[in-house]
């Protein structure tokens, strides 16, 4: 856990695996360790670079896990899409200052 811009969040780093379709995933558990943060900054590593994906828990309410694509694609075989795209929360930093504005303004009314 690390607290960043006065929001708590918890940090998991995975590298890509392939999965049965050929392609590259990484898996990230969200668990009571996750749960107790606001938001879950997911860094994901790839040969050389590494994706950051900043995610508040508010987006992950009935989720165990979460597979988000090493290349930035999901594999659509027979027009299967994924329910949520998770690849939109890369580098979402702006989703960390509404977490912390949040968080502010609610202290603020009690």
């Amino acid at each position: 856990m690390v607290v960043l811009n006065g929001v708590l969040c918890s940090i998991q780093l995975r590298k890509g695996d392939k999965g049965p379709n050929g392609r590259e995933y990484a898996r990230f558990d969200v668990n009571r360790e996750v749960k107790r943060a606001k938001v879950a900054l997911w860094a994901m590593r790839s040969g050389r670079t590494i994706k950051v994906y900043v995610v508040p828990l508010t987006h992950l309410r009935n989720v165990a896990s979460v597979y988000i694509p090493v290349k930035g694609k999901y594999a659509v075989g027979n027009s299967n899409k994924p329910r949520k795209d998770w690849t939109r929360y890369e580098a979402a930093w702006h989703l960390l200052d509404a977490v912390g504005k949040l968080k502010r303004f609610t202290h603020a009314d009690r």
